[in-house]
């Protein structure tokens, strides 16, 4: 029975890259054993296969390299129930976060088929839900440079933070402005949260019933949008109250023309 192999015979045996080997090598994870006298060729040994055995299932736990260096120059049954309890800990974690991208993942689609069905229409609905928005105030002159800054700031704190946020940006202006026909001065930049956080500044969108529109273009263009729903809305013997709420439905990531990007407005109405 061969009791030493070849860089090549190990690698196979394994089902990984020659190149692996050479690299576990070099960084001191997992080297050859044995060295011929003779030609000077280095060999694995039969007592290495289950030490590399041990080196692939760290590496499949995700555990970084250095980790397993480490962990094999001191391994004790102690160290291998810690590392082990640690690792579980990441993969939980990892789990939570692949969890929110797929309920953030799922909303955008959702987002994008009620788009696909609407597109054209003015409707009116009802929300029973309020809604949590972590917000930014937009500094003056309030145009679309400021708004776009207020949302890198809000996004950036999102992130280091670790809000439970959606794949989501929007913007708030007063209805005050729209009646005034001002309709690009946003007073906030927003992004919908998924549940409700303390020690951040907040605005809650009430329950209640909302007239939407779809806005197709550019944004300094939606003015067109808000006088087709303030049409509707005073047909349908509504008046707007408190803000617009302007929900991103498809921006460069999902349209490379900015004539095709698209705005969802909402906007709280209630009986004359």
């Amino acid at each position: 029975m061969n009791t030493r192999f070849t860089v090549g015979e190990m690698a196979k045996l394994n089902n990984i890259s020659k190149q692996t080997l050479i690299f576990y090598d070099k960084e001191g994870i997992f080297k050859p054993k044995n060295i011929d006298p003779i030609n000077g060729y280095r060999y694995y040994t039969a007592d290495q296969l289950e030490v590399l055995d041990s080196i692939l299932i760290l590496k499949e736990m995700g555990l970084p390299l250095k980790a397993i260096r480490e962990f094999m120059e001191n391994r004790n049954s102690e160290s291998a129930i810690s590392l082990m309890q640690d690792q579980q800990k990441e993969i939980k974690n990892k789990i939570k976060n692949l969890k929110l991208i797929n309920k953030r993942l799922e909303r955008k689609v959702r987002t994008l088929e009620d788009f696909s069905k609407n597109k054209k229409n003015v409707s009116f609905m009802f929300c029973n839900e309020t809604e949590y928005l972590a917000i930014e105030k937009v500094g003056d002159p309030q145009d679309l440079l400021h708004l776009d800054i207020a949302l890198k700031i809000l996004l950036n704190k999102a992130d280091k933070f670790n809000y439970p946020h959606y794949y989501q940006i929007g913007a708030m202006v007063p209805v005050g402005n729209i009646l005034s026909d001002d309709y690009t001065s946003a007073h906030y930049a927003f992004i919908p949260l998924e549940s409700k956080l303390a020690n951040i500044k907040i605005h809650k969108k009430i329950k209640g019933t909302y007239a939407s529109i779809y806005h197709i273009g550019t944004y300094p263009s939606i003015g067109e949008s808000y006088k087709k729903l303030l049409n509707e809305i005073s047909a349908a013997g509504y008046r707007p109250q408190g803000y617009s709420y302007e929900y991103c439905i498809l921006d460069s990531l999902t349209s490379k023309e900015s004539d095709d990007y698209v705005t969802e407005i909402q906007i709280l109405v209630k009986k004359v």
